[in-house]
């Protein structure tokens, strides 16, 4: 952890040195990446590779599950690596990793990961923090689709009020978070939680779950 980036903060008057990256959310990824990884694959392993602005962590073996059912469903390649990780305490329980991800990323307002994969392997990309007007329309885009997914997985619904939370924005920026929220729908990445339902009070699910 000692060679991520790190910015200077004040925290309760007293100055320290950050992390970019919320260290649980690495360790997780990483678990993630030798349980998932591809042990028919040779010459290759687990790969951790640190850049001033992200971290990406790639494994052998492509994503046994699609990159938008990642934190719902359940599927690990080496089971009994997962257990004995479980049982030493080195990775959540089963399936609960990524979740667990997610909620510190959005916990500390950082852009959403990206998940990629590929025939032969497996990568996500965590970022470093950003404020909303200096994501790309993708990563809005991104963000909104995994809180809404965070939100189904706890029986909860994503509205503009939580989605805005998420961002770190005030109840002034109502207008800007319903674009992301529009453009999401017409992308076919989330949908409204009832068809009849009015605007102030909207609530929205991922687009699997309607």
């Amino acid at each position: 952890m000692e060679r991520l980036p790190k910015e200077e903060r004040y925290i309760d008057g007293v100055r320290r040195m950050v992390p970019h990256f919320p260290e649980t959310a690495i360790r997780e990824v990483i678990a993630n990446a030798l349980i998932q990884q591809d042990f028919m694959a040779t010459g290759v392993g687990p790969v951790v590779e640190i850049y001033d602005n992200r971290i990406e962590v790639t494994n052998p073996g492509n994503s046994l599950i699609s990159a938008d059912r990642i934190l719902d469903e359940r599927r690990a390649r080496n089971e009994k690596l997962a257990a004995t990780m479980r049982s030493f305490g080195l990775c959540e329980e089963r399936g609960r990793g990524l979740d667990k991800s997610l909620i510190e990323i959005e916990a500390q307002h950082l852009p959403a990961p990206d998940f990629i994969s590929s025939e032969n392997s497996m990568r996500v990309v965590l970022f470093a923090p950003k404020s909303f007007a200096q994501m790309s329309k993708a990563e809005k885009l991104r963000a909104c689709f995994f809180h809404c997914v965070l939100r189904w997985l706890t029986h909860d619904y994503m509205s503009n009020a939580t989605l805005r939370e998420r961002f770190s924005l005030p109840p002034e920026e109502y207008q800007a978070v319903s674009a992301i929220i529009a453009e999401s729908i017409k992308f076919d990445r989330i949908a409204p939680a009832d068809p009849d339902q009015g605007r102030r009070n909207a609530r929205y699910v991922p687009y699997w779950a309607a």
